[in-house]
């Protein structure tokens, strides 16, 4: 990407703060997966999220073949898996995936959401999925977060302001 305005574009948006999640699916030889940043809910009646997938990905591609999927919402102590399916690091064993039915999941996330893949639509270089929710599961209690901030990390701090005891009315 050498388009100035494409660099900008990227730049700016990366200011735009989101949660990681992992998006897995069976392949041949076992779970093959993504890290994604463009996650959000569609729709609450049917249930549908979306997210978006290079076009030059195996992941993706993988996804709408297998027709099947789920979406592992990450918290902040899982930075190695994120980094591990954006193909960035190592560090992290596939196998550790859990088999939940027909999807896999990866143990100890905020969320899981088990979909089938409702609709693709072309979008630029990537593909817009769009996947029926079938199930979702998740601990009581959520981990932080994990996030992304212009190009990195990020965590999450209190707002200054924020009352720390909700139970004081």
């Amino acid at each position: 990407m050498t388009d100035p305005a494409a660099l900008m574009f990227r730049r700016l948006m990366g200011r735009f703060t989101t949660g990681v999640a992992v998006v897995l699916t069976a392949g041949e030889k076992g779970p093959i997966g993504l890290t994604v940043n463009s996650l959000t809910s569609l729709s609450l009646d049917p249930p549908l999220l979306l997210f978006c997938a290079r076009n030059e990905g195996r992941a993706g591609r993988a996804v709408i073949a297998s027709g099947s999927f789920s979406v592992n919402i990450l918290s902040d102590t899982q930075r190695h898996v994120s980094g591990y399916f954006a193909g960035q690091a190592e560090g992290w064993n596939v196998d550790a995936c859990r088999r939940y039915g027909e999807w896999f999941s990866i143990p100890d996330c905020n969320a899981v959401v088990f979909c089938e893949v409702s609709s693709t639509y072309p979008g630029g270089d990537h593909t817009i999925v769009v996947g029926a929710v079938r199930e979702i599961v998740g601990p009581d209690t959520a981990r932080q977060p994990l996030l992304y901030h212009e190009g990195r990390y990020s965590i999450m701090h209190p707002h200054p302001m924020e009352r720390t005891d909700r139970s004081a009315v």
